[in-house]
Formats: C-alpha cells, structure tokens, sequence
C-alpha cells in the first residue's frame, strides 16, 4: 500500500491535538504532549521517534486505541512487522471501530503473504464499517487472488517457494527456483545479506499479473512482500528472467535492511545496479536524452510516471547508487539503508554514511 502525504495528513489529524493546547494544560512529557510529538514525528517521516513517542504514551495511556494506532503505523513504516502487528491489534482491542486501524493491519497482513488473515480482518472490519468502499474493493482483489492462488502448485529451493499455474510450468517455476538461488548467493556477497524467511514469488500471465497488481503496463514484475513476475515467454529470454528477477530480490533484501522509509529511487537504483549488466544498460539509457530528474523528486514511487519518463528515472537511480558504491563502497549503502530502518532521517543519515550533504551529492550527480 503506497503510503501517501495525505494519509499521513489524515494520520496526524485523527491523533494529535493541538500544540498549543498541550503546552497549557500539561507538563512536557504528559501523554498528549508524547502523541502531539508522535504526530509530528509521522509527518516528519522520522519514524523511529515516531514509535518512542506514541510507546511512552501508550504505557500511560493504558485504554486509549489513539497512541497504540500510531506506534502501530511508525512501526509498520519501520519494517518492524511483529511489533507492528502487536500495536494494531492491541488498538483493535481497544477501539474495534477505528477504521484505519483495521486498514493498515489488514495491509500489513497481505503484505506478509498471509491474504487469508488480511481478509478476515478486512471484513471484521466492515462489520462496523458496513459500506467502507475502500474495504469492500480490497476484498473483492483479495478474493479473487485467493481463488486463483488456491488452484496453483507451488516449487520450493532452499530461500524460495514459487507458485505457479499448472504443471506445464514445472519446468520454468525449477528455473527461476534456481536463478534466484544464484541471485540470494550473488546480491548477498555483495551486501553481506542473506534475507533468513524464505521468499514467495508468484508466476503469472501477463492478464493475471495486469489484473492482481494494477501497475502501469511499463512494469516488468512487482515486489510487495512477495514478488510477483508475468512470465509467459520467459524461456525464450533467459537473460531477461536473470534481469527481472535479480532486479526484484533486491527489492527484498531492501525491505529486509531499510524498513519502508526507503526513498525508491535509492531502492530502485540499488535493484537496477545488482541486474546483470544493469549499470552499463542505465549509463546507455542516459547517454540518449538530456533529461535528468532531481533525485528529491524520487523519493515517491514512480507509478505516475510514463514508460520513457520511468526509464530514465531507474537509470538515473542506478548512476546515484553506483556513485554512492564508488565514493564509499557497498558496506556504506547496506549501514545507510539500516540507519533508515532504526528511524533516522534520511538527509543525516546520507550525509554521516556518504561523508557529503545530500544537496551536494545531488548536483555532483547531476553535472555527470
């Protein structure tokens, strides 16, 4: 689930009071005053803050669902599941009718794979909220998912489980098996980490593929906790099955380090630079147009984008991160992304990791 500026608008609405109100009425580190600087750090995106906040206010809020939600979505936004998971159900205890609630753990729970529980949550969650249009079209994705997923058979290796739509693709599920055993084996030597989970990846049509994930017809596959590839053909171009599916993996071992705090271009850059040949593909790109995206304006997903404007944004992604591989070497990208996922914010972090303000790193790439 995309995590908007105006959900996050929402968020803090629903949690915080006013400032100036607090300051009157309590001591510094009252429990409105811990959500009021909760709510702030949300919308700051410095989510690590986030989640000490709305926990200290939580302790002493023992029957508010507010501070629990909030620690919940920091959490979440942290890559931190379980505790997540924790938070959200706990608010659900207490406030079974707060909506959000509801949304973000059903989220949450789809985005483990567990479409099942998402779905009991989702319609738990109607039940108070009869005609939540928003709910009721997730469940009707969920369902058919489901109902196409239940039909499939499934290949495992030893990191990987792929399902797949009938045992004509037996043969191709054992090859992608093994090219992302070489993938988990490759990316992690490189960034000294190995995901511990086994990863789902699901074989679709490319009709299956348009109609589970909705994404713009430029998208070669899809990561959202699973990783999701249309792969009809694919046989018959081995190096593009390497490519896609490298590209993707990265994706995992991302979310694994860097929580979701990760801005994409450094997520795309990072999954384009470990594609074979991925760093000379992007450098060929960028040699045929003048175009060049601020990298501040890639921090958001690039589903907005056309496929010739997406193109040279993941090139341009891909020149960052390799420059950011040459000036400071792998293991200071890998202790950025963990920096991300413990809360920093990212402009510090980029400058403590990289030793160059983010601004200046900005126009040093641009000028190449």
């Amino acid at each position: 689930m995309p995590i908007r500026h105006s959900a996050f608008a929402a968020l803090i609405l629903m949690l915080a009071v006013s400032p100036c109100d607090a300051a009157a009425q309590f001591p510094v580190r009252d429990p409105t005053a811990l959500s009021n600087e909760g709510s702030a750090a949300l919308e700051e995106r410095r989510f690590g803050d986030a989640l000490e906040a709305f926990t200290a206010a939580a302790k002493m809020l023992p029957r508010d669902a507010s501070p629990s939600f909030g620690a919940g979505v920091a959490a979440y936004m942290l890559g931190q599941n379980d505790e997540a998971q924790t938070w959200f159900e706990r608010a659900l205890k207490l406030d079974p009718r707060f909506l959000p609630t509801s949304v973000w753990l059903g989220e949450l729970q789809y985005r483990q794979g567990r479409v099942n529980d998402a779905i009991a949550t989702y319609e738990a969650a109607l039940k108070h909220s009869p005609g939540a249009q928003e709910l009721e079209q997730r469940l009707v994705d969920w369902r058919k998912e489901t109902q196409l997923q239940n039909r499939f058979y499934e290949s495992r290796g030893a990191h990987f489980a792929v399902l797949f739509e009938g045992p004509a693709d037996e043969s191709l599920a054992r090859r992608v098996v093994e090219r992302l055993e070489a993938a988990y084996w490759r990316v992690g030597a490189a960034l000294t980490a190995y995901p511990p989970q086994p990863i789902t990846v699901v074989l679709y049509t490319s009709e299956q593929f348009r109609d589970i994930t909705r994404l713009p017809a430029w998208t070669a596959a899809a990561y959202d906790g699973r990783i999701r590839v249309p792969i009809r053909g694919a046989l018959e171009q081995s190096e593009e099955l390497d490519r896609v599916l490298g590209h993707e993996y990265v994706h995992a071992v991302v979310a694994m380090l860097g929580g979701r705090n990760v801005p994409v271009w450094l997520n795309e850059g990072l999954a384009t630079v470990f594609e074979p040949e991925g760093s000379e593909e992007a450098e060929s790109i960028l040699a045929r147009t003048s175009a060049r995206p601020k990298l501040e304006q890639l921090h958001g997903n690039f589903f907005a984008l056309n496929g010739a404007s997406a193109q040279v944004a993941y090139a341009y992604s891909a020149r960052a991160v390799r420059r950011m591989i040459e000036l400071r070497g792998a293991y200071a990208v890998v202790a950025l992304l963990q920096d991300l996922a413990r809360g920093a914010q990212f402009a510090g972090a980029f400058q403590q990791r990289i030793a160059m303000r983010y601004e200046d790193f900005q126009a040093m790439v641009a000028r190449e």
